[in-house]
């Protein structure tokens, strides 16, 4: 043992070395490079290494010990930012600390799906402290007065503001989704002002000139003849169809559902996560891209803030609104989001009992068949479910149900991609059980299905890339954004065919659904469809913003959004109608 460290001491004797300090640095900056995707941003970077191992110089007066632990110390936060990148799409952000960390079911959700990226993340870390601890004892210290040493560290820290990147100054949202892994998480403190500043679509919405609002009204047709209605979200799900490199993938939806409807292309606003994101926008019909960097977290910041939302505008033409998630009730605080816009059940993993949340599909579809049942003979209402499921969803290192294999495998020589293509291809086949189902149950009040998928997978990252390029997530038209949407319908004919938009925002994808099923429609929905129309089926990325503002803005005066504190009082509608429904 004495042996050992003595040896120990002489590895970091050499390490504290300047010639191996500055071999090792150079090192950094190339790592930097790697770590930014290019070089813009680079200076910035380096400039908070140097920012933190002046200020570490500043209070220990040992230089090897201070650069050593700002570059260590920087290397972590861009771990974790790739990681976080890689999974969901968007660098780590401050504000991951501010909204999400309190929440215990993501710790859950993260240690259940991912500890065999944390786990290396944590040992890394550990080790980096015993390794700081060692350098500071063997490290001396520099005989440099505490006046020089604060000199040194303002001149670094100077250099912060100086290199900092123009590209984040236009507009961090997007920064946030170019694989910024060193700088991302330093350029989001700038955000931390808006805690107290109004936001920028806040206040452009408030120079709107007032708008008419909306009336309070909803037109429910022949109420006798409303058909149940099921949403599917289907978890992770893209069109392999999309991708030349997957061999197998024309057709490759309708392979393994071929009764479903033929899916239509659709543009969702996050990539390889956040599946509460692309569901408030379906639910709400709003563009989360709108509120920039804030749309991982509208379920928390928009709760009781909009009404006249989908479920709202069909429990008062009588049905029953009902979500089925395979996450805990309080999971990034989706339940209370959308009991807020009017679901009256939230059926969260404790109420159908599964023993975890990522599991075959057929769990929760079994799951619902049983709710359903219920409902029949509790409830004489029409019914509006929406099922979300999970089996396609990441990590794709190890193969869930691995005894159960499809048809054509394998669909890629890459295992995690084939994988995720599995995955899909089993999903499918649930999904295509549980069409026959409905089809089977449908009866006199027939029945209306539309399928969709949240966002893509990290799996198809590599083939974005190839045919977008790197920078295919800071662009919200991208190919990165296309997922797809299905529509079934049993015993209830379309009144038209769905909108011929290729791709359709997902913004517009209910209103659309009401006016081309007959279904329900109020006043904001019908606005939603002239919209659509108006935009060619782009919501955020509109050629006439000015248009998109003005139905914003009509919203919020008719009390349907409560954005700025002047806004017109929100409608209660939706709380009104579950205290209704509570006491029947």
């Amino acid at each position: 043992m004495g042996k050992f460290a003595a040896q120990l001491q002489r590895l970091f004797w050499l390490l504290c070395h300047p010639v191996t300090l500055a071999v090792i640095s150079l090192a950094g900056v190339f790592a930097a490079n790697r770590a930014e995707h290019e070089w813009l941003s680079v200076p910035f970077s380096l400039a908070l290494v140097a920012a933190l191992a002046g200020l570490l110089f500043l209070s220990s007066g040992r230089l090897a010990f201070s650069v050593y632990l700002a570059w260590m110390g920087i290397a972590f936060v861009t771990v974790v930012s790739a990681i976080k990148f890689r999974m969901k799409g968007f660098s780590l952000h401050f504000y991951d600390a501010v909204f999400v960390s309190r929440d215990p079911e993501v710790y859950r959700f993260l240690l259940g799906s991912y500890l065999y990226l944390i786990l290396p993340v944590v040992i890394a870390l550990v080790l980096g402290i015993a390794a700081a601890i060692l350098l500071f004892r063997i490290d001396r210290r520099i005989g440099w007065p505490v006046s020089a040493r604060v000199l040194v560290m303002v001149a670094l820290a100077i250099l912060v503001p100086l290199t900092f990147p123009a590209e984040a100054s236009k507009d961090r949202y997007f920064y946030y989704m170019q694989g910024r892994h060193m700088s991302a998480f330093f350029v989001s403190l700038l955000d931390l002002r808006n805690l107290v500043v109004e936001q920028a679509f806040e206040k452009r919405l408030q120079a709107v000139a007032p708008q008419t609002p909306f009336t309070d009204t909803v037109d429910c047709g022949d109420e006798a003849n409303l058909p149940d209605i099921f949403f599917v979200l289907s978890e992770s799900q893209s069109d392999p169809g999309n991708f030349p490199q997957v061999s197998s993938g024309a057709g490759f939806l309708q392979r393994f559902a071929p009764r479903a409807g033929t899916p239509h292309p659709m543009q969702v606003e996050t990539f390889g996560g956040g599946t509460w994101i692309t569901n408030l926008s379906l639910m709400t019909g709003l563009s989360a891209a709108d509120f920039g960097w804030r749309s991982p977290y509208l379920t928390i910041t928009l709760q009781d803030k909009v009404a006249g939302a989908l479920p709202e505008v069909l429990s008062r033409c009588g049905y029953r609104t009902a979500v089925m998630t395979p996450m805990d009730f309080t999971f990034v605080n989706e339940g209370p989001f959308l009991k807020s816009i009017g679901f009256e059940t939230v059926l969260d993993i404790k109420d159908i009992a599964a023993p975890f949340y990522h599991l075959r599909d057929v769990f929760y579809y079994h799951a619902a068949e049983a709710f359903i049942a219920r409902h029949r003979k509790e409830d004489g209402r029409p019914l509006f479910l929406e099922i979300q499921t999970m089996f396609p969803h990441s990590p794709y290192e190890g193969r869930m149900e691995p005894d159960l294999k499809v048809a054509d495998e394998p669909f890629s020589g890459d295992f995690q991609v084939n994988e995720y293509l599995r995955r899909i291809a089993v999903a499918r086949g649930d999904f295509q059980d549980f069409l026959d189902d409905r089809k089977a149950d449908a009866g006199k009040r027939g029945a209306v299905v539309l399928e969709f998928g949240d966002h893509q997978s990290s799996a198809t990252k590599p083939f974005v890339d190839a045919i977008a390029g790197d920078d295919a997530l800071a662009m919200p038209d991208s190919i990165a954004y296309r997922t797809f949407y299905t529509l079934t319908t049993f015993n209830h004919p379309l009144s038209h065919p769905m909108p011929e938009m290729a791709p359709l925002d997902v913004g517009f994808l209910s209103a659309s659904l009401l006016d081309a099923a007959g279904l329900p429609m109020s006043p904001v929905m019908t606005d939603l469809v002239r919209l659509r129309d108006h935009c060619a089926g782009s919501f955020h990325g509109c050629t006439d913003r000015a248009a998109v503002d003005a139905h914003l803005r009509r919203r919020v005066d008719s009390g349907l959004l409560h954005l700025f504190p002047q806004a017109t009082p929100l409608r209660v509608r939706a709380q009104q109608l579950q205290s209704v429904a509570a006491a029947r």
